[in-house]
């Protein structure tokens, strides 16, 4: 008829059972090592490839003073 807390948490293990597992890891951590793809060349820092001109323009500026922002820079916005 009804049927206790044991017999739906068998029911819910058995059809669970049958669902295909996930498939590999689910972290972003990788996603975001592949994505730093701007590097100072003064300081080699790497900054994420969706990072602002203005932000970049700022670390040219405050870390590097005698250096220009298309020295730092060279290859941002060719591409």
């Amino acid at each position: 008829m009804g049927g206790g807390n044991g017999a739906k948490s068998k029911t819910k293990r058995e059809r669970n059972a049958t669902k295909p597992a996930k498939g590999g890891n689910t972290s972003q951590l990788g996603a975001n090592l592949k994505a730093m793809s701007i590097i100072c060349t003064v300081c080699k820092q790497s900054f994420m490839c969706t990072m602002a001109e203005a932000s970049l323009r700022q670390h040219a500026e405050s870390k590097h003073p005698k250096s220009t922002f298309e020295l730092c820079f060279p290859s941002f916005g060719k591409a």
